[in-house]
């Protein structure tokens, strides 16, 4: 097989990966990070002894990170020590504002559904059977929707497109998310727990395709799991590996421009003038500027580039003096009426007086992360993607409500005793992330993963593209999948 020199743009998750897989092929790899550190979304934040993952909290899928560590010899020098991470008992702390106690969503299901049916008067086994359809539904998908890229011939001649094909009459093609989990559960806070999966790629589950059941197969049925170092330590391997196998990577180096001869990749000019010579070029930056600033002598994917953002967030960060016993890892704090929150976050942009809080509180589970006697508490609200949006005022009025929220839902106000903030604005000027949408376009219609774009550029020979604003999509372990379909389809064309 002949060897590339390889330049990937963007040291984000999906970056990394990939460039961790083609390097293990042999491969001459150079990675352009605009940023002074790894990581895109992946960063933290320290502040005053209290430690926080700025981006995704939620780990699944493990065995991605373990199939990346496989590719790289143990006694390889400067090889990081395998990955670790902590399996957990639960995933989440569910709380609404009429029910004294928690909702725990244990990791042993049939705890968690018997809880449920004790709460609610909902069977157990209808939650059971719901389970079970998600995890039916993802396995019979993920061998053409997550493991292959759904725009190449040859996925649709393997076995897993034969399996879907006769098998699709099972999948629930019909109507929304919201729909679903109305009909089948017949419980509005059961449905409203469910409904929450959408979120997990920034959309709307009433307007989302029923199809996204998938996702809570991700938490409930592979599992719930932190890593020991937390969610940063995720990059940081990933970098340790690549560079291991020789990786180049070269922080506050962003990208100017992808260069070509018309037909095929030539190198990647960065914003220093240096030109990096290479015949295979991988994006992991957003699919927006890489058309617009990077590639714009190229036409560009209009109908792509236009689809409707996710959502994006705004998130604060605040050291917490006390402890919480009711809240664990991950904590939802749910608004009485979910389908109005998201209208409002349509019409307005803002989730409005009752918005739905999510807290990550890693010291939980790792206590260095906070001083003795202190939490570290991750506070993120669903809002749109419009930077402009999110000024001062908007923002305090926000805090007020998120605020008020806990003080009503958990009877307590908490005593903050240092603070960073969040918005869509800073989201885009610090990830690149196109309006500070957090997942790239939204899934808010049946044809959403369709309309994601590509992973093989059809117009220029050795350009690949990776990450969250790409098929199959945002999150840890999608990017982790992208960064396998984009190796194995360079290694077809080499």
């Amino acid at each position: 097989m002949s060897h590339s020199q390889v330049v990937v743009i963007g040291a984000g998750v999906g970056g990394l990966a990939t460039a961790v897989r083609l390097a293990a092929r042999g491969n001459a790899v150079t990675v352009l990070e605009a940023s002074d550190e790894v990581g895109g979304k992946l960063a933290e934040h320290v502040e005053a002894g209290h430690r926080f993952d700025r981006g995704p909290s939620l780990f699944t899928m493990p065995e991605l990170m373990e199939e990346l560590d496989a590719l790289v010899p143990q006694d390889l020098p400067g090889r990081p020590a395998p990955f670790r991470y902590k399996t957990l008992d639960r995933s989440t702390h569910y709380f609404w504002e009429d029910e004294e106690e928690p909702l725990i969503a244990w990791t042993d299901t049939q705890r968690m559904a018997t809880d449920m049916e004790q709460r609610w008067g909902v069977k157990a086994q209808t939650v059971m059977d719901h389970l079970k359809g998600s995890k039916d539904a993802f396995d019979l998908t993920r061998g053409v929707f997550l493991e292959r890229s759904l725009h190449e011939r040859s996925t649709y001649r393997t076995g897993a497109a034969w399996r879907l094909l006769s098998r699709i009459w099972q999948l629930p093609l019909l109507g929304t998310m919201a729909q679903l989990n109305r009909r089948k559960l017949r419980h509005p806070k059961l449905a409203q727990f469910f409904n929450r999966y959408a979120t997990y790629n920034g959309s709307d589950p009433h307007r989302a395709p029923a199809m996204l059941h998938v996702i809570p197969h991700l938490e409930h049925g592979i599992g719930t799991f932190l890593p020991e170092e937390g969610m940063r330590a995720i990059p940081l391997h990933l970098a340790g590996l690549a560079q291991s196998l020789g990786v180049q990577i070269l922080t506050q180096s962003p990208a100017d421009r992808i260069l070509h001869d018309g037909t095929q990749v030539t190198g990647v000019l960065d914003k220093h003038g240096v030109e990096h010579p290479a015949d295979l070029v991988v994006s992991n930056a957003d699919l927006h500027p890489t058309y617009r600033h990077l590639l714009p002598d190229r036409k560009s994917p209009e109908r792509i580039l236009k689809q409707e953002r996710s959502t994006s967030g705004v998130i604060f960060y605040w050291g917490v003096r006390g402890t919480h016993e009711d809240l664990g890892l991950h904590n939802i704090l749910f608004s009485k009426d979910y389908q109005a929150e998201f209208a409002s976050i349509a019409q307005t942009g803002s989730p409005g007086e009752d918005p739905t809080v999510y807290i990550n509180i890693t010291s939980k589970e790792l206590p260095k992360d906070a001083p003795d006697g202190h939490e570290n508490w991750f506070v993120l609200m669903n809002v749109s993607a419009d930077p402009s949006q999110w000024g001062e005022e908007a923002v305090a009025t926000l805090r007020r409500q998120v605020l008020a929220k806990i003080q009503r839902t958990l009877g307590v106000r908490p005593d903050i005793v240092c603070e960073q903030v969040l918005t869509p604005g800073t989201i885009e000027s610090m990830t690149g992330s196109w309006r500070g949408a957090l997942y790239g376009a939204s899934s808010n219609s049946t044809a959403a993963a369709f309309l994601r774009h590509r992973n093989r550029s059809t117009d220029l020979r050795g350009l690949y593209f990776c990450g969250g604003s790409v098929h199959p999509g945002g999150g840890i372990p999608l990017c982790l999948l992208g960064a396998r379909i984009v190796d194995e389809l360079a290694h077809q064309d080499q």
